[in-house]
């Protein structure tokens, strides 16, 4: 295999400054012929990045499944599941390791079970300027018949560190006459609320979320 920091492919520039200069991170996209073989992952590929910092070559990579029939309720109702994946491996001499994997599934679905990650919300970033990259991951988890919003997770992981804000997406509707906001609440795990965390962290998260707040999953 190629390395991957050789091949050509864009660069994207995403290390983003929350009021005080980010160090930049550099991504750079592959594909499932750039993954090493001896690199092993469930699902089946949405996005994969390689980049380097402090701790060495690094890919992120994440994945989803089908939908899948699960079994069924005495009444006959189809059960199903759908599942997410993401993962990191760090390269260790000339061997990939998995730092860390995120594995996230909606289960025994009576309805549309929805798993996936926020399309446009994986970010790579050095708000803390420490040379070490922060993951950004979203994503979104539903069983529902009606019109709700969907269970809502962000994850940031600052390199094995992980920090999480939960709540739901925001629907806007209308009846004609009135509009309706439901939804778009969060909160802050005690990572986050930590007196220690740069508060670079916290306006990033926020600054995420409401960017993605609106998101509709299931299309």
């Amino acid at each position: 295999m190629k390395k991957f920091l050789l091949i050509a492919a864009a660069l994207l520039m995403v290390a983003v400054s929350c009021g005080q200069k980010a160090e930049s991170i550099r991504l750079q996209t592959l594909t499932s012929a750039d993954i090493p073989g001896e690199i092993g992952y469930q699902g089946d590929l949405i996005e994969v990045y390689g980049y380097t910092d402090n701790t060495g070559e690094n890919i992120v990579m994440l994945t989803e499944t089908d939908v899948m029939q699960w079994g069924e309720t005495e009444d006959g109702l189809i059960l199903s599941n759908k599942t997410i994946f993401a993962y990191r491996f760090l390269k260790n001499n000339d061997n990939w390791e998995e730092v860390w994997r995120v594995y996230e599934m909606e289960f025994e679905c009576e309805h549309y079970p929805i798993a996936e990650f926020v399309k446009g919300a994986l970010s790579v970033t050095d708000l803390d300027n420490d040379g070490i990259a922060e993951i950004w991951l979203m994503y979104v988890k539903s069983c529902k018949g009606g019109v709700d919003p969907d269970a809502m997770f962000l994850r940031m992981y600052d390199n094995e560190e992980v920090y999480t804000m939960k709540g739901e997406t925001k629907l806007e509707l209308s009846d004609g006459t009135e509009k309706v906001i439901m939804g778009g609440e969060y909160i802050f795990d005690n990572k986050f609320l930590h007196q220690n965390t740069p508060p670079a962290f916290v306006d990033f998260a926020k600054k995420l979320w409401e960017k993605h707040v609106n998101y509709v999953g299931g299309r």
